[in-house]
């Protein structure tokens, strides 16, 4: 509120008393109407549209309102400079065109090509008056979304005052709006409803400076809670949560919709929760409740997912290395983007979602009561439509995909916060997610619901803003390198039949009070290589371990093997059918000792799944998990092993042995890769001394006869 009131207060001096020259050009897809504003600036400003000149507003088309907040562009001026101003693609051939002090800004997106007259009429009025408040010729604009699609537009550019090393952008877009959600340019989604049209879109791109853009690099995205603005999570804030990108860069949006908060006017902001707001809402009528059934559209993921893909097509973003983060609000915002287009992101980091959605009361306007639970514009994969409460917790399916993205999540035992805070709800999401076999790492510690440096983060998993003194597996870097959208991933669950792990409790607010540990991990230990991980038709591969060398000690795990299921999640290759029988095991990778092994069918939807998987500390080994739809994988190794041949020696250090009369041999591993290949007639040796510890296979073409095969171990 200080913040805007001192908006209010500055602009006297930028803004003239009068209200002329309203201007129009077509240029980025898009049409900018300019003009000059007066004192005492209206709540808002409407603007009207018609292909003939007019000189009264019900002649023509309401085309856009916009509440002083937008048309002045106060999120601009709040987050990068109270004297800035937009800079906007000038008329054809003239460059960049920067807004007067005095000037405001209208963005009508065009849906064919045309000329209109637009004229722009202060709150209460209808008069339309030729050199005044109207422009003096209708404005031409084209449409060509193919050839001259919608853009972004840079407004600054700044040091990080978080963190050295980094570059910060500033953006602005404006938004196409319309009633009908489906009406999409093949360039550009509708991203509000009508009420909304040309509503201004702020956000920051944090590039790390020396960034070597000649290879693709990945795109981490981070959403602020509820109150908070873009600029809170430019690179380097909230060093206790490393929001700080390494290989890529960082973007921040904005969810700061204009617009009357229930029956409390005249402060206008509020947020969409980063989703979206009712069809049918009204921002300019104070107390907008919905009085029949609505439905809540997705408009700003539709904004979101639109910036990300203008920024792949722009600049050399891996668009397979997109990571999304957020707290409290954010991330809520950030878990339903996550179910809602979870092929988009490679992983989802979260602190203190309650899973709840929005606090009732305080969002009903845009949302409606919780009781209601108006239905979205979404399908989930059953091809049932979602409804708005079912968007927020980690259990219900919102996408036509199976898989989620790799799921990280923090919450705080003294979070006392609103909708956020820790319950009986929570804990609930916590338990059944965790027998789903999802793939989420869950986390919880004694800290309260803040996010910033404060005595409130000296709990388990931050003690401080240094290396040494928190999680590393909430920072941007980790996620960064960590896991790809096409790639698949071992997602262990079942961690709580484990007695050695930590309990959550009930979900009582509060720590030492006898409900559970104050502090726990499921998952949060886990470790894998996804270089070394391995997905091919006829198999499956991965190495794990249990961290034990990190940076922070309270990573480390306190055990020295914890047992969990795993589930195959995201698969490229290996997709064998519901109930198909496959065949697993688990050894050690550096001596070859088969640990476990068993055979399982394929569950429901193609899930597989093994069951109880013992993990170890890396200090003591790693572990390859291995799973193949072929038999001889998983039969216990030794020197009678085989099928139809015997493998000599076995298991094998540096030569095998080969039966006479051998035309051809190939080795493959349980992935089914080919490794090592000769077709050189009567080789009697093969040197295997090059390829890595593990379980291979034999195949051989004798000189007369069938091909044969067998399975040996190498050390």
């Amino acid at each position: 509120m200080k913040n805007i009131l001192l908006f209010c207060l500055l602009l006297p001096a930028y803004f003239s008393h009068t209200q002329t020259n309203v201007r129009a050009w077509y240029a980025d897809g898009q049409v900018w109407v300019v003009w000059q504003v007066s004192l005492p600036l209206p709540d808002w400003y409407s603007v009207y549209a018609k292909p003939t000149a007019f000189n009264s507003t019900t002649q023509a088309t309401l085309v856009g309102r916009l509440h002083k907040f937008e048309y002045g562009c106060y999120a601009l001026k709040e987050q990068t400079d109270t004297s800035a101003t937009p800079r906007v693609p000038g008329p054809a051939g003239q460059g960049t065109y920067q807004l007067a002090g005095n000037e405001a800004l209208f963005v009508f997106t065009p849906h064919q090509a045309g000329s209109l007259y637009f004229a722009v009429v202060p709150e209460g009025s209808t008069t339309v008056t030729t050199g005044q408040n109207i422009t003096s010729a209708a404005a031409p604009f084209q449409y060509d979304p193919l050839n001259d699609p919608v853009e972004c537009h840079v407004q600054k550019v700044f040091p990080s005052p978080f963190a050295a090393g980094f570059t910060c952008f500033a953006f602005l877009m404006w938004a196409d709006g319309r009633q009908n959600q489906w009406e999409n340019r093949p360039d550009f989604p509708v991203m509000a409803n009508a009420a909304k049209n040309g509503m201004p879109g702020l956000f920051f791109v944090s590039v790390p400076n020396g960034l070597d853009t000649t290879q693709p690099f990945p795109l981490s995205v981070w959403l602020h809670g509820g109150g908070g603005t873009a600029r809170q999570s430019l690179a380097g804030s909230r060093a206790e949560v490393n929001i700080k990108p390494q290989a890529g860069i960082l973007l921040s949006h904005d969810d700061k919709m204009i617009g009357w908060r229930n029956l409390t006017p005249p402060f206008p902001t509020m947020p969409t929760w980063h989703f979206g707001w009712r069809k049918n809402y009204d921002p300019f009528n104070p107390g907008n409740l919905p009085t029949t059934p609505d439905t809540i559209v997705n408009y700003t993921q539709r904004r979101y997912l639109w910036i990300d893909a203008w920024l792949i097509r722009h600049y050399n973003i891996d668009p397979a290395r997109i990571h999304i983060h957020g707290h409290s609000m954010g991330s809520a915002g950030a878990l339903a983007l996550a179910k809602c287009y979870p092929e988009h992101y490679a992983s989802c980091t979260i602190f203190n979602s309650g899973f709840g959605g929005p606090e009732p009361g305080n969002t009903d306007v845009i949302f409606g009561a919780s009781t209601e639970n108006f239905p979205t514009n979404l399908k989930n994969r059953a091809g049932e439509t979602i409804r708005q409460l079912s968007v927020w917790n980690l259990l219900e399916n919102c996408a036509q995909s199976r898989d989620l993205p790799l799921l990280r999540h923090w919450h705080s035992k003294n979070d006392d916060n609103g909708t956020m805070h820790w319950g009986a709800y929570v804990v609930e999401n916590y338990r059944k997610a965790d027998s789903l076999g999802i793939g989420i790492q869950h986390m919880w510690s004694e800290r309260g619901h803040g996010i910033d440096t404060g005595p409130a983060y000296n709990d388990h998993w931050v003690k401080g803003s240094q290396a040494n003194q928190n999680t590393i597996l909430d920072n941007v870097a980790f996620a960064e390198n960590y896991s790809r959208s096409d790639q698949s991933f071992p997602a262990f669950f079942n961690h709580r039949l484990d007695s050695l792990n930590n309990d959550p409790g009930i979900g009582t607010v509060g720590i030492n009070n006898g409900d559970g540990d104050n502090w726990g991990a499921w998952g949060g230990w886990h470790r894998w290589d996804p270089a070394d991980l391995s997905d091919a038709p006829g198999g499956w591969a991965v190495t794990a371990w249990l961290e034990n060398n990190a940076v922070f000690a309270n990573d480390n795990c306190p055990h020295t093997s914890l047992k969990a299921d795993m589930a195959i999640r995201r698969p490229q290759n290996f997709k064998p059918q519901t109930g198909k029988m496959f065949y697993w095991l688990v050894r050690d990778v550096d001596s070859g000792e088969n640990l476990q092994n068993g055979t399982a069918a394929v569950l429901t939807d193609d899930v597989v799944v093994i069951p109880q998987v013992e993990v170890w500390r890396e200090d003591i080994r790693r572990v390859s998990i291995e799973i193949s739809t072929t038999p001889v994988a998983v039969e216990e190794p030794g020197n009678d092993f085989q099928t139809n041949i015997q493998v000599r020696p076995n298991p094998v250090t540096d030569k095998i042995y080969l039966p006479e009369n051998t035309e051809r041999v190939r080795i493959f591993n349980l992935a089914g890769k080919t490794v090592l290949e000769s077709h050189t007639p009567g080789l009697a040796v093969l040197d295997v001394s090059a390829l890595n510890k593990g379980i291979y296979f034999l195949e051989i073409w004798p000189e007369n006869g069938p091909r044969q095969g067998g399975k040996w171990i190498k050390l």
